[in-house]
């Protein structure tokens, strides 16, 4: 980065899906700039269990269930990590473990005054999107800055 010239954040949203690796290939082809620091947020989602389960579960239990969940996101952060230092890109990783995916990724891009979002999307059908949101379509309704959704 030449000096005095300031860097520019872009978000890009990750989990284990494919289409979040396509994304982060999308931006590293067409949208990468030098002067870019990418801040990859992953919104992770604590082990989720049945009312009626988590009235008998023991604390050690549900400890444990976190503890694997930490663990699978350490693992993807170390993938991404290396994807970055392949390809020569700075920045840093994030895994957020409360709130919806959507308001953390608006959440951490404004945080970050990014000046672009760019995820990928699962492709869910209009039934399914409707009844359970879709966090693409909050991303693009909430976001403070552009938005790419990168289609499988």
């Amino acid at each position: 980065m030449a000096e005095g010239q300031a860097s520019k954040n872009v978000v890009v949203a990750i989990d284990g899906s494919e289409t979040a690796q396509e994304a982060l290939q999308f931006y590293m082809d067409h949208l990468h700039q030098k002067e870019n620091r990418l801040v990859l947020i992953h919104a992770a989602e604590l082990p989720a269990l049945p009312t009626s389960q988590a009235i008998y579960m023991s604390g050690e239990l549900w400890e444990q269930m976190c503890e694997k969940e930490k663990e699978k996101v350490k693992a993807l952060e170390e993938g991404y990590a290396q994807k970055m230092k392949a390809a020569h890109v700075s920045g840093t990783i994030k895994a957020v473990f409360s709130g919806r995916p959507g308001e953390v990724i608006c959440e951490t891009a404004a945080e970050e005054k990014a000046i672009m979002i760019v995820m990928g999307t699962r492709g869910m059908g209009t039934i399914r999107r409707t009844i359970l949101g879709s966090v693409s379509d909050y991303v693009v309704h909430h976001a403070h800055c552009p938005v790419v959704v990168c289609r499988h």
